[in-house]
């Protein structure tokens, strides 16, 4: 069973954190991983990820807790 990859977005500010975002995104499918998990800080607005993953029908989760991530499955054809 694969792990996830993980990915912190935490240290960025926008525009920056959703570039990294879709950039780090990009780099996990061309790694074949089967999932990636974004983590953030609370304070972050992660409206912009939730709207690109939705708009492009990514299967993903959302934790919320001490540290929140959203783990992001990636479909390969």
């Amino acid at each position: 069973m694969a792990t996830a990859l993980k990915m912190d977005l935490s240290l960025y500010q926008c525009p920056q954190f959703f570039v990294q975002f879709k950039w780090q995104l990009k780099q996990a499918q061309q790694q074949q991983a089967e999932k990636v998990q974004f983590y953030y800080l609370r304070e972050q607005d992660i409206g912009d990820i939730v709207r690109y993953l939705e708009q492009h029908k990514f299967t993903y989760s959302h934790h919320q807790g001490t540290e929140p991530f959203l783990e992001v499955s990636i479909d390969h054809v």
